[in-house]
Order: C-alpha cells, then structure tokens, then sequence
C-alpha cells in the first residue's frame, strides 16, 4: 500500500468543477491511502460506485471517513455522528482514478537511458521516458510518452503525446505480406508505409504491431493494447478501442471508435468490425460485425439475447 498524506482541501482544488458538494466538516482532515474494499480504513480515501444499488447503506458501513460519493447519498444522521466527510461528484470511480494517478501512481523520470540507441534523425518529444536497452529508428514521439525497456521503435513510426509503451513491443516492423514469382516461390510485397499512432495510447509488452504495406497502419486516440498482441500492417484501428491479451489482427482490417477485442480472440483480415461492437472471448471474426453487436463463436457470430 502507498502511504501518501493527502489533505481534503487538496483534493477538493484538485477535483474543481467536478465537485458537486461536500458534507461534515473537513478542515484539517486528511486522507493516506487508496485500498479495496477489503482493507478500507480510517484514513483511506473510499469511492461508492453510483451503479450500485446499496450506495447508502455501503456509505455508513464504510470504516473511512472521507468518500466519495454520487448524488444518490443523503447526509443523514448516521453519517453525521460518524463524523464522516463526504465529497459528492457525478462519478465517483472517474475521481478516484484522477486522483490516483495524480497522486499516488508513480511515473518515470523524463529522460533516456544510456544503454538505449536513438536514431539522430530521430524527434523526441518533452519529458519523455526512454528505458533501458531501446532502440529506436527514425522515428516521431511525441511529448511525455513513456517508453519501457526493450521496446524497438522502426523507422517512419509517428507517435502522438502521452502514450505508454511496455516492455519488449516491436512497433513499425514489416508486415507479414507475400506474393509469388514466375516460378512459384514466395517473395516479400514491399512493406514502406507508416505506424502512426494517435495520443495518450497504450500498448502493452510483447507486442507487436506493423507499419503499412503501400498504405499506413493507424491508431486512434486513447485506444488501449494489452501484453502479447499482434496487430498486422494496414489496419485502420480508430480512438478508444479496447484490445485486450493475446488478441491477433490479420492485416487490412477497418475498427471502428469503442470497439472491444475479448482476450484470444483472432479476426480474419479484410473486415470492418463496427462502432461499440464486441468480439468475445476467443472468437473469430470472418466476416463484418455491425456496430453495437456482440459476436462470439468459432466462426463469430452474432449473440442474441434471451
């Protein structure tokens, strides 16, 4: 657990116009740490999900003093002779999220290590974190990106502001794209097109994603990559797509803004997988899945509800 003391009337500034409310007397009162549910105690900063049903009764049982709550919490006598402080905000799960990572997560130190070789065509960005043992080619990144150790970053990669890079991606390397001679042999389709990768997106370790063959291969902004996926080159991916382990992209795929890769699931090549679209756990994608839908199965196909 990070110990951090932390004062209501910092969070409070810190939070702004997110603040709906306050509730008890919170001069001088302070917090120290974020915990689950399990070990919440009395100096932990506690949140009550609005989805859940029970938010007033969970408030009271709460053994924290300060929580942040929704507009459903009434300030009742139980609360009042706890003595507990509430902060109403409209989510409380997004408050706890801001105020986690900007005081209790701990970032790397702008700067790049000795050990890791930077292209001297290359544009680093401000206060960015380059980690051990990386090699990086002509190549754009952009301001307070985060690159792990052992990342290869290739030529003609274009990466936006705020992402984070895990240990051991390869990104921009060539795509996996082969056509025939006159005698039958299989030789390399010329693979000089881009990776450009939008802002404040996150790729996981192990990951390998290709540039583009005669096109580019995109990323949207805010789109998430967890460890150990393969994105193939010419795949148009658009801003907050989810894209969870072990997910493998064949090449020339279209995915649309919201979109949800379930862990292991494989798509095919040459599909549109549509805006807010799941593709579950597993499944394989073949053929265009609609915006909105939920596809599962080997091959993929549609869920319907009971």
């Amino acid at each position: 657990m990070v110990i951090k003391t932390i004062s209501v009337e910092e969070i409070l500034a810190f939070l702004g116009k997110d603040v709906v409310a306050t509730h008890g007397d919170w001069e001088g009162v302070a917090i120290n740490n974020l915990a689950d549910a399990a070990h919440v105690n009395a100096d932990t900063l506690d949140w009550i999900p609005s989805s859940r049903e029970n938010q007033q009764s969970i408030t009271e049982q709460s053994a924290a003093r300060v929580i942040l709550v929704g507009k459903d919490v009434v300030y009742n006598k139980a609360l009042m002779e706890q003595k507990k402080v509430l902060i109403v905000v409209n989510n409380p799960k997004t408050a706890i999220t801001k105020i986690g990572n900007s005081f209790f997560v701990s970032t790397p130190k702008p700067g790049i290590h000795p050990t890791s070789v930077i292209d001297p065509n290359a544009e680093i960005g401000k206060d960015v974190h380059i980690g051990p043992f990386c090699v990086i080619g002509n190549a754009k990144i952009g301001d307070r990106c985060v690159i792990d150790s052992h990342v290869r970053i290739m030529d003609d990669v274009m990466m936006g502001s705020d992402c984070d890079v895990k240990a051991g991606a390869v990104l921009g390397g060539a795509g996996f794209g082969f056509v025939k001679d006159e005698n039958g042999n299989k030789m390399r389709f010329p693979q000089i097109g881009r990776l450009i990768i939008g802002h404040h997106v996150e790729i996981g370790a192990n990951t390998c994603i290709d540039r583009g063959a005669l096109s580019d291969t995109e990323i949207g902004d805010y789109t998430k990559i967890n460890n150990l996926c393969h994105i193939a080159h010419n795949n148009k991916i658009g801003k907050n797509v989810t894209i969870t382990g072990c997910v493998n992209v064949s090449g020339s795929n279209i995915i649309d803004d919201y979109a949800w890769l379930a862990p292991n699931s494989s798509i095919r090549g040459y599909i549109h997988i549509g805006k807010g679209s799941i593709v579950g756990m597993g499944a394989v994608a073949t053929k265009d899945i609609p915006a909105g839908e939920t596809w599962v199965g080997n091959p993929a196909r549609k869920m319907e509800k009971k």
